[in-house]
């Protein structure tokens, strides 16, 4: 990622090398009392190698457009494209790279209206969906035992996802004190503005501009098993249990006009 003389100077050139990928991780609520299939999103069918009794077929809410509780943004078009990326990717515990639990398998796209999005065009507001298992058979006890009690509690709905991705460049995200939002191009001139964003350090405001990072060329890789999503949709759908969302967990969606502008 190209790192502006600015944000040299602000001392964060070596925070923006090192944090070239970014993961969900903050509080989320999901009601979980007598819950409620939704018969918008399809129950999980295993599409690939199915009916292993070594496997745990779930599938689950990756990532949404728009603004997350962490302050990154979605851009539908940026995440349009990288719908086909999490496909073969780890499935770990806890954002541990060293504890794989199991992998994506496929990855489709429903709109705002629960329909399942097709054609070259996307939405302006949409969901990607992930597929995935778990491995449920460990020749160790101990492993066995946690397994088990994590898919006891998956099917309690005590768990959530959490998506990792990759990324090789961020926008500006702007909303202004009477909500209109604005997308500001990240160069020489707007680099002071990275220091203000929370992802390195700054408390997300500017002036009375609440400031957010787009995040471009996104590919996904991987997705984690978490309580505390930042995407407060993030959650497990199998087909045992699947949820509703009440309306107080809803993100705060990137909407309205968005005009791309430069500052010279």
């Amino acid at each position: 990622m190209k790192i502006y003389k600015q944000e040299v100077l602000d001392g964060i050139g070596d925070i923006i090398k090192s944090q070239s990928s970014v993961a969900y991780c903050a509080q989320a609520n999901i009601a979980t009392d007598e819950p409620k299939v939704n018969s918008t999103i399809e129950k999980i069918l295993a599409k690939s190698n199915p009916d292993q009794l070594d496997l745990y077929y779930l599938e689950s809410i990756l990532v949404s457009t728009g603004w997350n509780k962490n302050d990154d943004v979605f851009l539908s078009e940026e995440a349009w494209d990288a719908r086909n990326t999490p496909e073969d990717k780890q499935f770990n515990f806890m954002h541990d790279e060293n504890d794989i639990i199991g992998h994506i398998t496929g990855s489709h796209v429903i709109d705002g209206e629960g329909n399942k999005a097709e054609g070259d065009v996307p939405p302006d507001q949409f969901d990607i969906i992930t597929q995935a298992v778990l491995y449920n058979s460990w020749i160790d006890p101990e492993n066995r035992e946690r397994m088990n009690n994590i898919i006891k509690e998956i099917e309690d709905g005590k768990w959530f996802v959490s998506m990792e991705c990759l990324f090789s460049d961020f926008d500006y995200a702007l909303v202004d004190p009477k909500g209109s939002h604005k997308l500001l191009e990240r160069n020489e001139a707007s680099a002071f503005l990275t220091k203000h964003l929370r992802s390195y350090g700054g408390d997300g405001e500017y002036e009375g501009y609440k400031i957010g990072r787009a995040l471009k060329n996104i590919a996904f890789s991987g997705k984690g098993l978490v309580s505390n999503p930042a995407n407060p949709k993030s959650v497990i759908l199998n087909s045992a249990k699947a949820f509703d969302i009440k309306n107080e967990d809803k993100i705060t969606i990137f909407s309205g006009e968005i005009t791309s502008y430069k500052i010279s």
